[in-house]
């Protein structure tokens, strides 16, 4: 959730690999997803295309895997590029009922598709390697860095996807499970400012929008929700996004260790966000504020510290604003370099 990078949201988690980001960077105080699902974001993000251009309308439609993305134009160009991690931008890894589903939404009838949103302790009180594939893969990015973007003579540009903070699977809710486990450790948990978090107000079932009525049966939050069940999924939100940040940390370290922080600009966004039981939902695939307000924050060499842009963007200016000068190509929006 973008919010949570800036004030008042910051104040319920802490932060400080973000707040580094902050101090001698710049936060976009209003950058926006394009889609807020998975896989029609990252499509908008890596072509630098609308929606209805991608035509990737969920998960199981992006980009063509042949398509030539920024990085793709930046390697040609003479970048040493490298990937780690989630990309999903040709297509999500989805069950085929959630396929015929997508499809079907029309019917008169109502599709439960998650379980109920409920949150799990793990691990002890000084475990902070939760999400294992996440860490596995910032330690091959640290790994990369130290022992060969260190000595590569030509720039290099490096994109690491992150799974966190997206919610963990469910297998208790059957064979349809979605992602409604929100799991963390203590570690983490402690990051959290229990007394900063607010607690949505939610409209009655009878006056909410059949939309969003929709949007909430599917997601299993039709059902009552005491306030400390609420506080306790968006508190584990946010030590899931603590633990986020700490792999941002790793990133950071790792170009200090080596003397290239200083000649390296760093991105840190994301394709949505969390709803978190606003609107009486969890998840994302809604325009609300929770959902599809995403983090950017942008630092490196020649760019100003601690500013604040309040400038709508969006996903699709990241193509051009990674392109510089190098693309000819017609854009439909254009770099944020010049607002750094």
């Amino acid at each position: 959730d973008g919010r949570l990078t800036f004030s008042p949201g910051n104040q319920s988690v802490d932060l400080p690999s973000i707040n580094f980001m902050k101090r001698h960077g710049t936060v976009f105080l209003n950058a926006y997803t394009n889609s807020p699902i998975c896989c029609p974001s990252r499509a908008a993000m890596w072509s630098g295309l609308f929606t209805h251009l991608t035509e990737s309308w969920n998960n199981f439609k992006g980009l063509d895997p042949d398509y030539v993305t920024w990085m793709d134009l930046m390697e040609k160009h003479g970048y040493h590029a490298q990937k780690f991690g989630k990309l999903d931008f040709t297509s999500g890894h989805h069950s085929v009922s959630n396929r015929v589903e997508a499809w079907t939404r029309d019917v008169n009838f109502l599709l439960r598709q998650e379980g109920r949103p409920m949150v799990k302790l793990t691990g002890h009180r000084k475990q902070f390697r939760v999400m294992e594939t996440d860490w596995r893969n910032t330690d091959k990015a640290v790994n990369w860095i130290k022992e060969e973007a260190v000595n590569f003579t030509q720039p290099f540009i490096l994109y690491l996807g992150l799974n966190l903070p997206h919610p963990y699977p469910s297998p208790y809710a059957g064979e349809n499970f979605g992602s409604s486990t929100f799991l963390t450790s203590l570690y983490w948990l402690e990051k959290v400012n229990y007394e900063a978090i607010k607690i949505p107000k939610w409209s009655s079932l009878s006056e909410m929008h059949p939309v969003d009525y929709y949007s909430s049966y599917t997601k299993n939050c039709t059902g009552e929700f005491t306030k400390e069940e609420v506080r306790n999924i968006r508190a584990f939100y946010y030590a899931m996004c603590a633990e986020t940040d700490g792999m941002l940390g790793e990133i950071i370290s790792a170009l200090q260790d080596t003397g290239l922080l200083g000649k390296t600009i760093i991105i840190f966004t994301a394709d949505h966000g969390e709803l978190a039981m606003e609107h009486r939902q969890f998840y994302k695939m809604s325009m609300y504020e929770g959902s599809s307000h995403v983090p950017l924050l942008v630092m490196g060499p020649g760019l100003r510290e601690q500013q604040q842009i309040p400038n709508v963007v969006s996903l699709v200016d990241i193509y051009p604003t990674m392109l510089g000068e190098l693309s000819n190509f017609r854009l439909q929006f254009f770099s944020l370099l010049p607002l750094l």
